[in-house]
């Protein structure tokens, strides 16, 4: 140990002496490593770190699944909830949920938008989770005509209530309904949360909510989603066969509700993240390229200061000090380098990861917070050792190779030996064929993003500013609500600076489309098939505020009301799909939960991408909302105005009409519209930056070592041209040797960067993975940039005078 410390302090003084090298290599590693850090904290919060939950390892996700779609993921009934609490066995209990932005207001309470979860009985016990204040909810509270109880977070406890331990005796109002504060979670705790757009504000019982205790036992009613806990000794594999089973049962026992249904058993944590597993995997392998060409960076760098230091290894080797003294003191350079570099990166990946945490898309967010923990610091210190050995054992080679006749070498330069320059091609190949592979991948991202740009959504998004609200069904009938529609419309529309206003619900992009069964009189269907169509409600106007054109027909008009005869307007795909070759106004549609209801096509308008920019335009109908009112809509206001002035024109007209409303926070459609693409946006903007930092480390790196070729052959450059050669000729000589080593790298990249899009395929849109522009392109720009870090030191050459050159050293 002593004699490696001695060595510490020997590397020490060594590297201060070349603080350019030094200087370049630590910022290369710094680079390198702080990438790494950063994008697998992502990976670690991903894939890795246990959900913030007793046994999270054994929760599970239970969806409805469309048996025909695959695609199309559905909800679970109350009734098809319970049959599989009851009959899956490898559950050791099983929970559904809904979970909805509610208003809540109570005594000396303003009104406030909360993300709500009703949840069935055995919730708590299954998350595994005690509350910090009061109980959870008790059998009674389940009962459709149980007590009315909410468990509230520890964020609203502190928000609203002051962190006040007597909010035990509080009554709140929600959604107009009175219920009891009856405990208090513990800081942290925010499930389920599969549809929360925000972080859950509290927990209610199921029975609670009004739509679905008016269809506690209507199996048609699909909006529920599963979460249960495995049974000891079962896997996620029986859960699922077995939850299949039973949904198939209830197929051929129910099959007017049942029809097309079963359900998906898998690992919560795995169904947080299953969207993004794939490309968090993809960018932690675009980072370690990144690494990997950084350290050949640093090899080529270690590589040429070895061979500029033969001679002091040769005096070495002549004092008596053997291959593995040698190997000490490159190591603990090495560690040197490596730990620097290591303790730099790891505060540019801790900065980076606080700076990535804001930009996440809200896919990777909602599975739990990004930070540098334990496995990412574990993960870094790997990377040092690995780097740390890498820096001692590459120029170990020439070292051991130095000898006694090192001394007698003339004065004029330490010349590179044939191996050695061989390795510098290969390092230099390496760096061009990972730069290329990367730049290959962004520039596929790329591709896809313009086209996906182009893309017309079908409306306008612009100046559209989108608020949402729920009338509580305890206030509010069906008449009602399409009264308070109404008037408020009255009101906005007459604000100054509204272009127009209109509601939809579910709203465009924000929450696609619900989905029904489609019955079309006199067309009956074969047993055991169901047709079925995307669905919103709209008001009149909702096609001019959004832009969507109206192609044949008519609009929605204030007489579309509960009283008038029932009308629908629907899209081309729907046209084309379900009434081919024919003339689909005045053509009758049923659609419905439950009793359908027979409706006369009034409209046909233009298709618009709904559900999000990325995905097709499907069948869609649209029905007045006047004659279907729905309790939660979004309103839609074009304006030239700023959000927050239109929104809070809105909440005071809004506040006239019912001061116990409330707004969820406003946005506009085009932030919904890039929020659909935005986990794409995401991966091109990182593996962009990547392949950008990877062609500059390349670029640095190539010309680096084309400098020092130069300057080692300076001498032979110098006779050159004292023999008649041209300037011109020299830059081409030099300029060819890196042609040359960029060609074979080009090859090899080529090759990887064909096997690795194949990985990108499912991420594209609208381009090949083998698109030809961008494997066209990448080679042209890495070909240019590795000419010009060759062309510079060659010109520096070219116009050194020959005398100089050839008396030089």
């Amino acid at each position: 140990m002593p004699s490696f410390i001695q060595d510490l302090r020997h590397g020490a003084r060594s590297l201060r002496r070349s603080p350019g090298f030094t200087l370049a290599t630590v910022l290369a590693l710094a680079l390198g490593i702080g990438a790494n850090t950063m994008l697998f904290s992502v990976v670690s919060a991903l894939l890795l770190r246990p959900l913030p939950l007793p046994g999270a390892d054994k929760l599970l996700s239970v969806w409805g699944q469309d048996t025909q779609r695959t695609d199309r993921n559905t909800g679970l009934s109350r009734l098809d909830a319970e049959d599989l609490r009851q009959k899956v066995k490898s559950f050791d209990g099983f929970v559904a949920f809904d979970v909805n932005g509610v208003t809540l207001t109570g005594p000396n309470l303003e009104p406030e938008r909360v993300e709500a979860a009703a949840v069935s009985e055995d919730f708590f016990r299954v998350a595994g989770v005690k509350p910090l204040l009061g109980r959870v909810l008790i059998d009674e509270e389940f009962l459709p005509n149980g007590a009315r109880a909410v468990v509230i977070s520890h964020g609203l406890w502190k928000r609203r209530f002051g962190a006040d331990p007597r909010v035990l005796e509080r009554m709140v109002e929600m959604e107009g309904n009175a219920y009891q504060v009856v405990g208090v979670m513990p800081q942290g705790f925010d499930f389920p949360r599969e549809g929360a757009s925000e972080p859950l504000g509290l927990w209610a019982s199921l029975a609670s909510q009004d739509f679905i205790r008016d269809n506690w036992d209507s199996r048609g009613t699909h909006l529920l989603v599963g979460m249960a806990r495995l049974a000891p000794g079962a896997t996620v594999e029986q859960a699922n066969a077995e939850a299949r089973s039973v949904m198939a049962a209830l197929t051929q026992a129910y099959p007017d509700s049942n029809q097309r249904t079963s359900a998906t058993v898998m690992g919560l944590q795995a169904r947080l993240s299953q969207d993004t597993r794939r490309p968090a995997l993809l960018l932690l392998g675009a980072v370690s390229l990144l690494l990997l060409i950084a350290c050949v960076n640093v090899a080529q760098l270690l590589l040429a200061r070895a061979l500029a230091r033969q001679q002091e290894f040769a005096v070495r080797t002549a004092l008596g000090a053997g291959r593995l003294a040698l190997a000490r003191q490159l190591l603990a350079e090495g560690s040197l380098l490596a730990v620097t570099g290591g303790v730099l990166g790891l505060l540019l990946g801790t900065w980076g990861t606080d700076a990535l945490s804001a930009l996440l898309p809200e896919s990777v967010q909602q599975v739990q917070t990004v930070s540098v923990d334990g496995l990412a610091l574990v993960y870094t210190a790997g990377l040092v050792l690995a780097v740390a050995l890498l820096c001692g054992l590459a120029p170990l080679g020439t070292a051991v190779k130095a000898s006694l006749g090192g001394l007698l070498q003339s004065t004029r330069g330490t010349s590179a030996s044939k191996s050695a320059l061989r390795w510098r091609a290969v390092l230099v190949s390496t760096q061009v064929a990972l730069a290329l592979v990367l730049l290959v991948g962004a520039g596929l991202l790329v591709r896809s993003a313009q086209r996906l740009a182009a893309v017309d959504p079908g409306y306008r998004s612009e100046n559209v500013t989108l608020m949402r609200y729920n009338l509580p069904a305890a206030r509010y009938t069906g008449e009602t609500m399409a009264t308070f529609y109404a008037r408020l419309l009255e009101r906005v529309r007459a604000q100054a600076g509204v272009e127009a206003a209109a509601h939809v619900t579910p709203g465009v992009v924000t929450g696609g489309g619900i989905s029904l069964t489609l019955d079309i009189p006199g067309r009956p269907t074969a047993p055991g098939e169901q047709q079925d169509t995307s669905y919103r409600a709209m008001s009149d106007g909702a096609f001019a505020t959004l832009g969507i054109q109206l192609k044949r027909g008519r609009d929605f008009t204030t007489q579309d009301t509960l009283t008038s005869p029932p009308v629908v307007v629907v899209n081309e795909s729907f046209a084309r799909r379900f009434f081919p070759g024919e003339e689909v106004l005045g053509k009758r549609v049923m659609i419905g939960y439950g009793d359908k209801v027979e409706r006369e096509v009034v409209g046909v308008v233009g298709d618009v991408r709904g559900r999000a920019l990325d995905s097709p335009a499907e069948p869609e109908l649209y029905a007045p909302l006047g004659q279907t009112p729905w309790p939660g809509t979004t309103l839609m206001v074009r304006s030239r105005l700023p959000m927050e002035s239109v929104a809070a024109a809105v909440k005071a007209e809004m506040a006239q009409l019912d001061s116990q409303l409330s707004m969820r926070k406003p946005t506009t459609l085009e932030a919904n519209l890039e929020r659909s693409v935005a986990d794409r946006n995401f991966q091109r903007v990182l593996l962009l930056a990547f392949a950008v930092s990877a062609v500059a480390l390349a670029s640095l790196g190539i010309y680096g070592l084309m400098a020092y070729s130069v300057a080692q052959r300076r001498r032979e450059l110098g006779i050159r041209l004292a023999l008649g050669a041209m300037p011109a000729d020299v830059v081409r000589l030099v300029m060819r040797q890196a042609l040359r080593m960029c060609a074979v790298g080009l090859g090899v990249g080529l090759l990887l960067a064909l096997a690795m899009s194949q990985v990108l395929e499912g991420m594209l849109y609208d381009v090949s993975a083998t698109d030809p522009l961008t494997f066209l392109a990448v080679p042209v720009l890495l070909l240019t940039v590795v000419a010009l870090a060759s062309w510079l030191p060659a010109r520096r050459a070219s116009k050194v005078s020959p005398g100089v050159a050839m008396s030089a050293d």
